[in-house]
């Protein structure tokens, strides 16, 4: 199975550094260094909403799965909370000392956490009017790079080597440590027990979360030694930016040995800072491939 362009975004001017679909699969949301968040219709390409407030470049954006509700982070050290019908600013929420890098919500978006530079975690209950953070998590020793919220755990990714998944109902922390630099964390698909986890060694890690963290595969082959670059995952492939302009696909299979990629997808001049599945492919053959990438040429594109 190959994937093909299905459509190619340009309205942001400067690199993109997030893009995601919404839950739906209908729409894309994206910002940027250009300091806005742009809301595009995934099957026309066309702007439907823009989201303006950040001063800072947005690094990261958060939907909740009904669609109402965005959450975003920049160079702001805020996260800002949007009505995403009306594009307006429902709050800004303060507690990181330097830029705010990742950012998740929950199902209903009641509960918000983000990850800064400054290697503090910061989680929000959004039910209680929040001034301040409900709590922060500070075991990092360096910038944390990425996060995923997944029923009662967090999982966050750190510049210090590590992933460490908090039981919130437990009070437990578990570290798994890799030993370079994590740049992005993603569950592969419905099974949740599986993390794909992006290092500066230019590896995709897929750790299995009910064997103590071992590695159940390695993927090489893109170039991640310099940026912050994110992968993903779904029930049956893995994929990953690249610092040269590609988008790599790795099926997922079982073996410790790397394994080189399936696909190599040729669609950007520059790199290519963000990577999502389609929320359909990994249940969809047809959809497998299905996903959108964004880059520094300031282009999303969105494959099929």
């Amino acid at each position: 199975m190959k994937a093909h362009v299905v459509q190619r975004l340009t309205e942001h001017t400067g690199s993109v550094n997030a893009a995601i679909f919404d839950a739906t699969g209908d729409y894309v949301l994206s910002g940027g260094q250009d300091k806005q968040i742009l809301l595009s219709n995934s099957k026309t390409g066309q702007r439907v909403q823009s989201y303006d407030g950040h001063g800072w470049a947005v690094q990261g954006i958060a939907i909740s799965r009904d669609s109402s509700q965005l959450a975003s982070c920049g160079g702001d050290r805020m996260v800002f909370v949007w009505d995403v019908n009306t594009a307006q600013i429902k709050r800004k929420l303060t507690g990181h000392q330097q830029r705010v890098d990742c950012i998740a919500t929950n199902t209903d978006g009641s509960i918000v956490a983000s990850g800064s530079f400054d290697t503090n975690v910061c989680i929000w209950d959004l039910r209680a009017a929040p001034r301040t953070p409900l709590q922060m998590l500070k075991e990092s020793k360096d910038g944390v790079s990425s996060l995923v919220l997944s029923d009662a755990q967090i999982i966050v990714g750190s510049i210090d080597g590590c992933v460490r998944t908090y039981d919130m109902r437990m009070a437990q922390c578990t570290v798994d440590s890799l030993g370079t630099p994590v740049v992005s964390v993603a569950l592969a698909g419905k099974e949740a027990h599986l993390l794909a986890v992006s290092c500066m060694d230019s590896s995709v890690q897929l750790l299995d979360r009910n064997d103590q963290g071992k590695a159940a595969a390695a993927f090489t082959g893109h170039s991640c030694t310099e940026y912050r670059i994110h992968c993903d995952a779904n029930d049956r492939l893995v994929a990953s930016g690249s610092q040269d302009g590609c988008v790599y696909v790795w099926d997922i299979a079982f073996g410790k040995a790397p394994r080189g990629p399936s696909a190599c997808l040729r669609g950007h001049k520059g790199i290519v800072n963000s990577i999502n599945f389609h929320p359909q492919s990994g249940c969809d053959p047809a959809k497998a491939f299905s996903m959108v990438s964004a880059g520094s040429d300031g282009n999303i594109v969105i494959w099929g």
